[in-house]
């Protein structure tokens, strides 16, 4: 062959690749559409809003062992840095997370040499059981810990291609050791590689060397390490309440087969998703309890048994690769999501490759080219449509769990959020039910009755929110939004004295913002004068240019009747860092910024400064406001500062 020739081959390959990643690419887009104009869904807020870099709560020195799937809790901060609280960013970087992903299966699959590799990537690019990660900001640590295991088995891969003591080699296994390590800060989902590796090298040579294991060792040595590490979160998180599941090994080994041939079926007929699915009870002391356990052991020894036929061998390995990978999630191990359901979608977006990739092979060795093609165009473009179609209700928490709801009645979560949703919408009467469903199929669920309890409050219905008020505060006594809402139903009923034990309460549970600004509030109104600059002056701490807080504190410390409160050049201070803050373009900061002159005696600039807050009060439309303003710039011009009268 001439080197041109060559060259021209060479040209026409890279043409191929070209074309297929990109059609790759586009089938992803295409497919997912829908999730680019979507909500934050769910948990998604507690994720981002919440995500404890935001909060203060950790820093980047600190976060990586005090927190699970850590590296995602990173990228998502990193990510709220560049455009806050808008979906938009975070569903394209997931959709791109996800993309990448098919393109390095596309590319794993081909360097194992299995057929049909392109179709597998294609048919895991728009298959809808997929959706639930991809159009769920919440799974990024899917789509982000899947990237960094494709990276690390290709570099596995690749480094075993290499001589044993080559440097190359030796570099390429340590790339995929710390793409492995990343994988697993990112979900520890994907523990169960070094198995796989292993598996692979039986299927590729019939047995596992010793250097097969020596060069696996390391991946097992972290995998077992950050393993632990996530049961130990998940134990934490599980010891405060009720045990996730109460049957013995017997029950969840059955519960775990049935769980098997869910997911199974699923990845090669994904028809009726939900979001929750029924959660099934099993009964351990029935025999028939155990027969999709015993069916799923046959057929993996069935397939075993015929090991050296090539199809068998296969089939053996995918089926093999599959269960392993979702040994994590079948229950074996205490998780959060268990108590909602048995199985999810999400749980097998890596484990359905194996099923896509045996299924791809299948169709490239029994169909004819042409027959292939056709097949290929017809079963992506069917996934993708129903992709498309999940897309759209997993990107909006109204289709989201109403959908849920209509494939899943008894789905006490999709109830509570549905009717929180309802309510927000100020629908308390359609509201109102859904809460109580949610308490009919899980009577200590707490959110439930802090729910029920807000509804009512807002009904005036007091009585009835105090009874499942302090129910939820029976269940969950740490409940921080729970003691806030509860001391606000007292308040509207005047009982100051039994709502501050439950906002103090609320600050110590949870010091943030949201919970101090309202005990600061009402200490200040009750004359709790000096406890009340001390938990503004603690908010403030944690969030130094928080302009609500910065021009309450300054109020009090220009106004307050108690003069061993006030301090005028500390509150000169501040309100002049909030009008800064807010570019002297509020009225009511502007003002506080007048009476803290005053009280620093500086009563020119006081002056000054009250005519403004009264002038942009009138712009503004607030007639009452200027004219306090304007009653304030008399009171500055005889030499005397403003005092709050005394609380009673």
């Amino acid at each position: 062959m001439s080197n041109d020739q060559q060259t021209g081959d060479n040209f026409k390959s890279w043409e191929k690749t070209i074309a297929g990643a990109s059609l790759l690419v586009v089938l992803v887009l295409a497919a997912y559409w829908p999730a680019l104009t979507g909500q934050f869904v769910w948990d998604d807020e507690l994720l981002v809003l919440k995500n404890p870099l935001v909060l203060g709560q950790y820093h980047l020195g600190n976060v990586w062992f005090r927190t699970d799937f850590s590296l995602t809790t990173t990228a998502l901060w990193l990510q709220w840095l560049l455009w806050g609280n808008s979906p938009i960013g975070f569903h394209i970087v997931n959709i791109l997370l996800h993309a990448g992903s098919c393109l390095l299966l596309w590319r794993v699959l081909g360097r194992l040499a299995i057929p049909g590799a392109w179709i597998a990537a294609a048919l895991f690019a728009v298959h809808p059981v997929g959706a639930a990660s991809v159009a769920w900001i919440s799974e990024m640590k899917n789509t982000l810990s899947l990237l960094f295991c494709l990276a690390s088995f290709d570099f596995f891969l690749r480094a075993e291609s290499e001589p044993v003591d080559a440097r190359r080699g030796k570099l390429f296994h340590a790339v995929a050791l710390g793409a492995f390590l990343l994988a697993l800060l990112s979900k520890t989902s994907t523990v169960m590689l070094p198995v796989v590796v292993l598996l692979c090298a039986w299927w590729q040579r019939g047995r596992i060397t010793r250097r097969d294991c020596r060069r696996a060792a390391p991946f097992f040595l972290i995998a077992v390490a950050l393993g632990c590490v996530t049961i130990w979160f998940q134990t934490q998180v599980m010891k405060a309440g009720d045990p996730v599941q109460t049957e013995n090994f017997l029950g969840r080994l059955a519960a775990a087969g049935k769980a098997l041939w869910f997911y199974l079926g699923k990845a090669l007929l994904p028809l009726d998703l939900s979001m929750i699915y029924p959660r099934w009870t099993v009964a351990s002391t029935n025999v028939a309890a155990y027969l999709p356990t015993a069916l799923w052991c046959t057929l993996l020894g069935s397939t075993w048994w015929f090991r050296k036929q090539v199809w068998s061998r296969a089939v053996f390995f995918a089926l093999a690769v599959f269960t392993v990978l979702l040994f994590p999630v079948l229950g074996f191990l205490s998780m959060d999501y268990l108590v909602i359901s048995r199985v999810s979608d999400h749980f097998q977006y890596l484990p359905m490759i194996a099923v896509l990739a045996l299924f791809a092979a299948m169709l490239a060795k029994l169909l004819p080219t042409q027959l292939l093609s056709t097949a290929t165009v017809v079963l992506v473009a069917g996934l993708a449509a129903l992709t498309f179609q999940r897309s759209e209700i997993i990107s909006h928490n109204d289709s989201l769990w109403r959908d849920t709801l209509a494939k899943n009645p008894t789905s006490f979560t999709a109830h509570n959020n549905l009717g929180c949703i309802l309510a927000a919408h100020n629908h308390l009467a359609d509201a109102i039910p859904h809460f109580e469903q949610t308490l009919k199929y899980n009577p200590k669920n707490a959110s439930a009755h802090a729910n029920l309890g807000r509804a009512f409050s807002m009904q005036h219905k007091f009585a009835g929110a105090e009874e499942h008020f302090q129910a939820a505060l029976k269940l969950k006594p740490d409940g921080a939004d729970v003691h806030q809402a509860y001391a606000g139903a007292l308040l509207e009923q005047g009982k100051v004295a039994e709502a501050l034990p439950h906002l103090r309460e609320a600050v110590r549970l949870e010091p943030r913002m949201e919970f101090r600004l309202p005990f600061a509030a009402l200490l200040h109104e009750t004359g709790n004068y000096a406890e009340s600059v001390a938990q503004y002056r603690a908010a403030l701490q944690r969030e130094p240019e928080a302009v609500e807080a910065l021009n309450n504190l300054a109020w009090m410390l220009a106004t307050c009747p108690d003069a061993s409160v006030r301090n005028g050049t500390d509150a000169v201070r501040l309100a002049e860092q909030v009008c800064r803050l807010t570019d002297q373009k509020q009225a009511g900061m502007v003002g506080t910024l007048a009476a803290a002159y005053a009280e620093a005696g500086r009563f020119p600039e006081a002056i000054t400064t009250a005519a403004k807050a009264a002038d942009l009060a009138a712009a503004a439309g607030d007639a009452a406001f200027a004219a306090q303003n304007r009653q304030l710039l008399g009171l500055y011009r005889t030499g005397r500062a403003f005092r709050e009268p005394t609380a009673r």
